[in-house]
Parts: C-alpha cells; structure tokens; sequence
C-alpha cells in the first residue's frame, strides 16, 4: 500500500474511533438518566406509601379520640317535662259535712169545738193533742273552724330540681334505710352551692343525715353531679345515691378516691347542666 491509503486508513480508524467513543458516551448518560428516573420513581412511591401509612395512623387516632369521648362524656340529661298537675297540687280536701236546720211541724186543723163536761162528771182536764216545739230548737252554726290541714297545700318546685325529681330522689334514697352523706360545692361558686343545697334537702326528706354543705377545696369540680367512692365496688349506699341520682334525670357520673374513708358517700355538685 502506499502512503496515502495508509493515510486514509488511519483517517477512517480515527472518525470510527470518534464515532464509537460518541455512542458510548450517549450509552452511558441515557443508561444514567434511565437508572436517575428509576431512582427517582422508587423515592415517590415511598413517599406515597408513607403519606398513606401517615393519613390511616390520623383516621385510627381521630376515631381513638371519638371513641374515648363517647365513654368520658356524662349521658345527657333527659329533658325536664312538666309534671301533671297531681305533682303540684294534691286532690282538694272533702267538703265540711252540711248542717241540719230543725224545721218546726205544720199546725194540726183545728176541728169542731168541744164542749166541756159538766163539772160532775169530771174534775180532770182536757189533754192538750197540739205538738209542742222542743224548748231549745238547733240553731245552725254561723261558721266552720274546719281548716285544710298542712300536708295538703301545693308544693312549690326548687330552681333546678322540679317536685317529681325531688320525690324519685327522696323515695330511691329511703329504701336503703338512713346513711350519712357528705355534700361538697365549687369553690366560690354561688350557682353550685344553690344546687348542692337543694340536693341536700332532697336527701334530707329521705331521712339521710347530711354533714351541711362544704366548699371543695381541691381541684375545679367538673359540670353535673359526681358521686365519690371510696373503693371498689362502691359501698350499697354509694350505688343507691348513684342510682338516685340518674332515676331523676340528673347528669351524674362516679369516680374513685382511696383518700375517702372507707363507706363513706361523698358528693361533689358541679354547675348544673
């Protein structure tokens, strides 16, 4: 060969060389950008599944939180209803019996006149026939000092207890016999103290002894009525003041206190709901 095909040669070899080292570079950046993609998808599609995972944990948390303030939260207390009237005032007491007036008898007719027997005949005088009035006739009374007894006047509801809910607490309470029961108010709450008051009347009624109403000196007392126990399960007269409570419609819940002494029934009466 001559010099100039050899020239040649060597020309194309390097063109060829030029042209393989170019497919190789693009081989390499288009298998980078495959395997940059990829990466990239992998990362998104973790990202997805995390997010998943993140949103089911917040709707399991948010039902947790539903489900644990269905438990904590007091039944609602049923709606106050007017009584019937047999709850506000009691049958009328019966009439004072009528009083008899004495009615004198009609005069009888007066018939033929008699004539009058000889003296001789007979010195005894003739029997009277008209009826005579009794001497001292009946008068009616002017008045009656008949008076409705006490028990019989219209009882008068409290502000937050009605007259029923006063009756089923008070009727609950003394089944269970007498027991003494400890009655606590918000501290420095007038409208809790009122509504403890009237509780401590209603069990009153139901013989309870109740030690007067006490200021509670902890922590705020929570809203409605909360019956306190000692121990676990409560003591009969602690269930009976709970059972009490719920039968009158009043938004009531329990709680335990080791501090208490043992037996021993106390109630914490929040602001009425």
């Amino acid at each position: 060969m001559d010099p100039e095909t050899l020239q040649t040669f060597g020309v194309m070899a390097i063109a060829l060389g030029f042209v393989l080292i170019g497919l190789g570079g693009f081989s390499t950046y288009h298998a980078s950008q495959k395997l940059q993609h990829a990466a990239e998808m992998r990362q998104v599609e973790q990202k997805g599944e995390f997010n998943a995972q993140i949103m089911s944990l917040l709707i399991k948390n948010q039902d947790l939180k539903e489900q644990a303030q269905q438990k904590v939260e007091p039944p609602a207390a049923a709606p106050q209803q007017t009584p019937p009237a047999a709850y506000y005032y009691r049958p009328p007491s019966p009439p004072p019996p009528p009083t008899t007036t004495y009615f004198s008898p009609p005069p009888v007719g007066e018939g033929p006149p008699e004539t009058a027997p000889p003296p001789s005949e007979s010195s005894a005088p003739a029997p009277d026939l008209m009826p005579q009035a009794p001497e001292a006739a009946m008068e009616p009374p002017k008045f009656s000092d008949w008076e409705e007894p006490e028990s019989l006047e219209p009882e008068i509801p409290e502000r937050y207890l009605s007259v029923h809910q006063q009756h089923v607490i008070a009727d609950t309470l003394r089944a269970h016999g007498r027991h003494l029961v400890t009655v606590e108010s918000s501290y420095g709450d007038p409208v809790s103290k009122e509504f403890a008051e009237e509780l401590s009347r209603a069990f009153a009624e139901a013989n309870w002894v109740v030690t007067g109403v006490a200021e509670h000196r902890g922590l705020p007392l929570a809203s409605g009525v909360t019956v306190s126990a000692a121990s676990f399960p409560p003591a009969p007269e602690t269930r009976a003041m709970y059972e009490a409570l719920l039968s009158a419609g009043i938004a009531v819940t329990q709680q335990l206190d080791p501090k208490q002494t043992n037996g021993e029934t106390v109630v914490l009466v929040g602001t009425p709901l």
